[in-house]
């Protein structure tokens, strides 16, 4: 058997790689690394893993030079972790050994098998009750204290503190930003950890927002265990990390989906507008139902008054009416004594001689008693030396006990009345 050099042997392999009429082929695989170079150049690591299973089965690495990488690229952001179907070759280098020499890309293999990936992941948060889970928690109203996860140095971020803050109704809000990588291969962990450091119990939501991008620009937001974070998270989280064609599983999973960051705020700003606008409804309504009360009190009291009135007046005229009544019986009666007296008088006058003096004397005394015994009894006397009149609807009273609580009295004095209420 000849003796050839390592050399010899390894350009004889280079030769035949190079002359092979086949070498050049369309392969599936996955992307486990990539290196974008300053120079322009990508490197990656291509692996392949059995059916059903992590372990890697082949394993390669390949090249894209500079030349192509950008036609590449523009049709396709690639990152670890995705499968792609490469136009390549093989290269074999004495020094370096065998690569795979990358000339085109077909995005459609690699979007088909993300968006397979992704249903296996809804059905899978579907089934565990995890797709509602976000959104059945109340979103705090007003909502003003608003955690933010994004990069600090997004525009996006920029536009949504800036329509917070500027909007036209000058309602004010507090944000605090929780710095995450929004993009790339740290974006799901840098994400979840943001999660983490939110102090639940100082804000009322969590606002996750980003710009637009390609497609794998947002494949952390597809991630299953960012989603599984999200929807378990304790406050209300509002996406806006992508353009409407964009929804990914967190934004399915969260509270509310806004297209934008723009539009994140502007949904903020929308819920405090439709509080104030009840508010000022609440407002009103009430302001109308205290003028109705305090109208309908108005015209009570007045009819109150108005009854008052025409009870006293009443009262009033059946005192007098009792009181003029009393004393003319009181008149009547003392008169007709006065009259029986007098009458007595002429008889004994003309029936005594030498008696009739001193019985005419009796009498008078007895007239002058009696006179005194009538002023006695006047009511007006009654009440100058202290007593007082009580009436009942209109009618003396002596017993307490005919009295029940509620019951309207009238006490007459000699100079007025007063009205009371038993109780």
């Amino acid at each position: 058997m000849k003796k050839i050099s390592l050399f010899e042997a390894t350009s004889r392999l280079k030769d035949h790689i190079e002359l092979w009429d086949e070498n050049r082929f369309w392969v599936t695989a996955e992307i486990k690394s990539i290196n974008f170079h300053p120079s322009g150049h990508i490197y990656l690591e291509l692996i392949e893993k059995a059916p059903g299973s992590d372990n890697t089965i082949a394993e390669a690495r390949a090249t894209i030079w500079r030349n192509v990488a950008g036609k590449i690229i523009s049709k396709l952001m690639l990152k670890a972790g995705i499968k792609v179907l490469l136009q390549a070759s093989f290269n074999y280098n004495q020094r370096y050994g065998l690569s795979i020499n990358v000339t085109d890309i077909d995005p459609t293999y690699t979007m088909g098998d993300l968006e397979r990936r992704k249903r296996e992941i809804i059905e899978r948060l579907t089934a565990s009750g995890l797709i509602e889970r976000n959104r059945s928690l109340e979103l705090p109203i007003p909502t003003k204290r608003i955690a933010v996860i994004s990069s600090v140095t997004a525009a996006g971020y920029t536009d949504f503190i800036n329509t917070l803050n500027c909007n036209r109704y000058g309602f004010s809000f507090h944000t605090e930003l929780f710095n995450a990588t929004m993009q790339g291969d740290e974006a799901e962990e840098s994400i979840i950890n943001a999660l983490s450091l939110i102090p639940v119990e100082r804000f009322d939501a969590v606002a996750i927002i980003r710009g637009g991008g390609a497609s794998t620009d947002l494949l952390a937001f597809d991630s299953e265990a960012l989603a599984t974070a999200c929807a378990r998270f304790s406050l209300p989280i509002i996406t806006g990390i992508g353009h409407q064609r964009d929804t990914s599983i967190v934004d399915m999973v969260a509270y509310h989906n806004a297209i934008t960051p723009t539009a994140v705020a502007e949904y903020f700003i929308s819920n405090m507008l439709e509080l104030q606008n009840r508010l000022n409804e609440i407002s009103a309504e009430l302001s109308t139902a205290a003028t109705i009360y305090v109208r309908q009190a108005m015209m009570h009291l007045g009819n109150l008054r108005n009854g008052m009135a025409r009870a006293t007046e009443m009262a009033m005229r059946l005192y007098f009416r009792q009181t003029e009544s009393l004393k003319r019986e009181v008149e009547s009666a003392a008169a007709l004594t006065l009259r029986r007296c007098r009458e007595q008088m002429a008889t004994l006058d003309q029936r005594l001689s030498v008696s009739a003096v001193m019985q005419c004397q009796s009498y008078r005394r007895e007239l002058a008693s009696l006179e005194r015994q009538l002023e006695l009894v006047d009511p007006k006397n009654i009440l100058r030396k202290g007593y007082s009149l009580t009436l009942l609807n209109g009618k003396p009273i002596n017993d307490p006990s005919v009295l029940r609580s509620g019951d309207e009295i009238q006490t007459v004095f000699h100079n007025g009345e007063v009205v009371s209420v038993v109780k």
